[in-house]
């Protein structure tokens, strides 16, 4: 080929890859000038880092400048139908890559343990690695946050992927929102995640920061920690007659949440409509937390279905729910009912509710174009409504915060007089400047009222009402009633609140750090603050029992039930080392903390525990008493043999134990078909061999070589390698 040649399809090809970047690029999407670092320059980064899967031959680019930033958006994907992709953003700036993600289908295992390939160890190693090649610039202000409290479960789901985090430092303070995660396949060591968050701002010094002693005073003072009724979050799925019972605690509930100024010593409450990133918990992750006839068959009913017809029977009719909400609210006469059901309360399983639903076919988008309402099927209250209505347009209020108020209160007075007394507009509710930007004096176009129900003069926030108001145009937009029906616990033998602030800030101690405030405008300015933050890498506790003085989870639960690994300290160089780590790893076998004991020999109940959290998962399973894991057992089907929980477990009925585990039991029953390789196998009981056959055969069980030893007692490191080796088999 001539070089004329060669140069017009150079041309051409020039041309063509123009064309397309003015497709991708519009003359005017740049703010400014170009990026300093270009498409091209970006990809090559990526692939100079990561290895690409040659699956993903599928590419598109995306450019976003967003707060200040400008970013390259690289994704690579899979056109084979198996799904698939890599993507990769990289600052158009600076030329780092700040976000790698890898995801590819992985063919369901078939059923056993899957074991990882790699040790947390091995995979922190190469996080390490990744970490100095991509962030070298920002290794001398990270700091790593220690992995211990990571549970790695025995599953046959995929993967499993180890985690692992360093945040950020600035003049030696902690900035937690601001650090590196990377994320290491267990199986293959693979790099399936990198993220760098990088904040650049300006940082107060500390110098003149109050001490950790002023702040605990101001946080007291503040009186941060607030008494509640805590309702944990409602199982799934919901069960007819299964009830949450609400829970006495002490838990952040202020302005501040938990926030104290480093500088001022004053609890730092931000401007409506501003936030900061994680950190304190409190209400923050609360608010994400809480956001017929009769049959003519001839069989008989059962009790249930007797129970369900009479209350059905009590229920309100539609006509009678429809009149219910027309008490209230005027419906638009070109609204026509569009749909009406009778459902169960997704909060109380007991409650029924009307649900009413209003439209038109032809909307007018300055006319009310939908309305929805909530009717209580058995009592016939109004529990909620919202309803369509024109935008303000950019038009300030009419009503200012007290005018909305008092709205609402004459509302609720109208519709709740009972509940209204037993609620308390909450202080802390926030509300934003709506959608436009506000001059000076200028009302918000909607406010939103939270009132908290109070029991025995206590706030249960997971109940009370909340009312939203057009200030523009003067009317209630929303309207909910969340009320149930609980058993709530006597407010008797409490803990003073010093006390639990005592507890809660032992746990969570408050700690100087960096935070960076957002707004409708995106970030803002860096505050120096104290807060309440757990070490990093350990659990965090969200409340403290107001009568136990117990940390609890959010699902109020005791903080020290919750999964967590175990590093054994007793293990090294026994034979079964690998496999008594790995379900310490998983969380099993933490009878004693961080030894295990291995040469003791194993009771009936360890085991038998270890089985339950092994089969169906840490949680729920690790503090059940003895008998109920006897009796869990024996409803499994493992347990067959009369046993005490601390009786010792022989070789004979580990094998028994273990076959069952794999549902094999059936098969091992079947007479006259198996034998075993032992000299001593005239000693097994009869209905044994099929048993003690089918774990030699299966590599669980090998017994002593020559002989089994069938009255051989169980140490815990021979249970611990057989356990693992049985969830190992393949079906």
């Amino acid at each position: 080929m001539s070089a004329v040649r060669r140069f017009g399809k150079r041309v051409l090809s020039w041309g063509l890859m123009v064309m397309l970047l003015i497709t991708i690029f519009p003359v005017g999407a740049w703010a400014g000038d170009k990026p300093a670092v270009s498409l091209e320059q970006a990809i090559r980064t990526v692939k100079d880092n990561f290895s690409i899967p040659g699956e993903f031959t599928n590419f598109t680019s995306g450019y976003n400048n967003y707060n200040g930033r400008a970013t390259w958006s690289l994704n690579w994907n899979a056109n084979d139908g198996k799904g698939g992709g890599f993507n990769a953003q990289v600052d158009a700036a600076t030329g780092e890559i700040i976000n790698m993600n890898m995801w590819q289908p992985v063919d369901r295992p078939e059923p056993g343990l899957q074991v990882p390939a790699i040790s947390q160890d091995e995979a922190r190693q190469a996080a390490e690695k990744i970490l100095k090649k991509l962030a070298a610039a920002h290794i001398a202000d990270l700091q790593a946050v220690p992995d211990t409290d990571q549970v790695i479960p025995l599953n046959n789901y995929g993967p499993v992927t180890y985690s692992f985090r360093w945040q950020r430092l600035v003049n030696g303070i902690p900035f937690p929102e601001n650090g590196v995660n990377i994320n290491i396949r267990s199986d293959n060591g693979q790099v399936v995640n990198y993220s760098l968050d990088w904040t650049n701002a300006d940082f107060p010094a500390a110098t003149g920061a109050i001490t950790p002693e002023k702040a605990r005073q101001a946080f007291d003072q503040a009186g941060m920690l607030e008494l509640q009724y805590y309702l944990p979050p409602q199982p799934s799925p919901v069960v007819t007659g299964q009830k949450r019972l609400p829970q006495l605690v002490y838990i952040i509930n202020h302005p501040a949440n938990g926030l104290i100024d480093a500088l001022t010593g004053e609890p730092l409450v931000m401007d409506d409509g501003k936030w900061f990133k994680g950190g304190a918990g409190g209400m923050g992750e609360l608010a994400e937390m809480r956001n017929g006839a009769a049959s003519q068959t001839t069989k008989p009913l059962s009790p249930e279905e007797i129970k369900e017809i009479e209350k059905t029977a009590k229920l309100i009719s539609q006509d009678a729910a429809i009149a219910a909400v027309k008490k209230w609210l005027a419906i638009p006469a070109n609204l026509t009912l569009s749909s009406a059901n009778l459902a169960v309360d997704w909060q109380d399983p007991e409650t029924r509710i009307w649900n009413l639903s209003w439209n038109t076919s032809k909307p007018d988008p300055g006319q009310i174009n939908y309305v929805t309402a909530r009717v209580d099927a058995t009592t016939g209250e109004l529990v909620g409504f919202d309803l369509s209505y024109p935008s303000p347009d950019g038009k300030p209020g009419q009503l200012d915060r007290q005018g909305a108020q008092q709205m609402v209160e004459d509302f609720l007075r109208q519709v709740q007089p009972e509940r209204f007394r037993e609620v308390k507009l909450d202080a802390n509710s926030r509300y934003g400047p709506g959608p436009i930007p506000l001059k000076s004096g200028q009302n918000p176009p909607v406010q939103y009222f939270n009132y908290r129900r109070l029991v025995n003069g206590i706030p249960f926030p997971e109940n009370g009402i909340s009312v939203t108001v057009d200030t523009v145009a003067k009317r209630i937009t929303s309207y909910n009633l969340n009320w149930g029906q609980f058993d709530f616990p006597a407010p008797k033998n409490l803990l003073q609140t010093e006390k639990a602030a005592e507890i809660f800030l032992k746990s969570r101690p408050l700690t100087l750090t960096y935070i960076q405030i957002f707004g409708p405008a995106g970030p803002g300015e860096v505050r120096l603050v104290y807060q309440p933050l757990a070490a990093p890498g350990t659990s965090t506790a969200a409340m403290v029992d107001a009568r136990t003085g117990q940390l609890l989870d959010w699902q109020g639960t005791p903080l020290n039930l919750a999964p967590r690994p175990y590093h054994f300290n007793d293990i090294a160089g026994n034979f079964a080392e690998r496999e008594i780590n790995l379900l310490g790893q998983a969380g099993l076998f933490g009878e004693y903390g961080s030894a295990f004991h291995p040469d003791e020999n194993i009771t009936a109940v360890s085991l038998l525990r270890a089985m339950l959290m092994a089969k169906n998962g840490v949680q729920g399973n690790s503090d059940l008493g003895d008998d109920e894991v006897l009796k869990r057992a024996r409803d499994q089907g493992w347990l067959k043999e009369d046993l005490q929980p601390g009786a010792s477990i022989t070789r004979e009925t580990l094998a028994k134990l273990m076959i069952r585990l794999l549902n094999l039991d059936h098969v091992a029953r079947v007479e006259g078909i198996y034998r075993v390789p032992y000299t001593d196998a005239g000693s097994l009981s009869p209905d044994s061999l099929g048993y003690v056959a089918l774990s030699w055969g299966l590599g669980i069980l090998k017994g002593n070589g020559s002989t089994f030893e069938p009255g051989h007692q169980v140490t815990r490191a021979e249970a611990a390698a057989a356990l693992v080796r049985t969830l190992a088999v393949k079906m």
